[in-house]
């Protein structure tokens, strides 16, 4: 599946700014529950939308083409997977990931987020009852809950964040951004027909999107 995704979101770097809108929105509310200052490590960085505004930024992502974009935009950016983060324990003060460990095993990645951090991992995840018609194997706040067990955490909140499209515009949303893909579907792909089917019962998309932020120990 990862290099499914790679290839995806690669294809995807050009457009995706344009039509992230969602993605942008949860960026900016993310950054908004603490000081973020020193070492960032923006984990899933696409683009760079979360690693706007901040200084001694790194990104990593498992696409080639969205780590050379980011690697324009912010200097530093490696190519590897959230699974097995390529830096020693406690390298970065901060670690952000922004619509990005819905995709992995949250059993291996949120371990990882919080080994390479020294003081504070800030997450937003778009998490069970999203987009209920797609079907896609979001996480529950349930099992997040779980595998934070002995973390401190600062704040943990869901909010419901609209998708401000409908119809075929939808289907252009999730192809622009590189999010097409479904793990409940034979090698992830839904014909059109079926796509036609599905998108014409959404009438209001949505993201209930998991914010948190919690203290590392030293």
């Amino acid at each position: 599946m990862m290099k499914v995704l790679s290839l995806r979101f690669s294809r995807a770097c050009e457009s995706y700014d344009r039509w992230a809108i969602p993605q942008r929105y949860c960026a900016n509310k993310l950054k908004s529950l603490e000081d973020i200052e020193g070492r960032v490590l923006d984990l899933g960085c696409g683009t760079g939308l979360l690693s706007e505004g901040l200084s001694e930024v790194v990104g990593v992502d498992i696409a080639p083409k969205m780590a050379g974009l980011y690697r324009r935009r912010f200097g530093r950016a490696v190519v590897a997977d959230a699974h097995h983060l390529p830096f020693k324990d406690k390298s970065f003060d901060f670690v952000l990931s922004n619509f990005a460990l819905h995709w992995t095993d949250l059993e291996k990645s949120l371990p990882e987020a919080l080994r390479v951090c020294a003081k504070t991992f800030l997450c937003a995840m778009p998490v069970e009852g999203s987009l209920p018609e797609l079907g896609f194997p979001f996480p529950s706040v349930k099992k997040v809950l779980e595998l934070l067990k002995g973390v401190k955490l600062r704040h943990f909140f869901t909010e419901p964040v609209p998708i401000p499209f409908k119809g075929w515009e939808l289907v252009r949303f999730f192809h622009y951004t590189g999010s097409s893909y479904n793990p409940s579907f034979v090698n992830g792909i839904i014909s059109r027909k079926r796509v036609e089917s599905m998108v014409k019962h959404i009438d209001n998309p949505a993201f209930i999107v998991l914010f948190f932020s919690c203290e590392v120990s030293l």
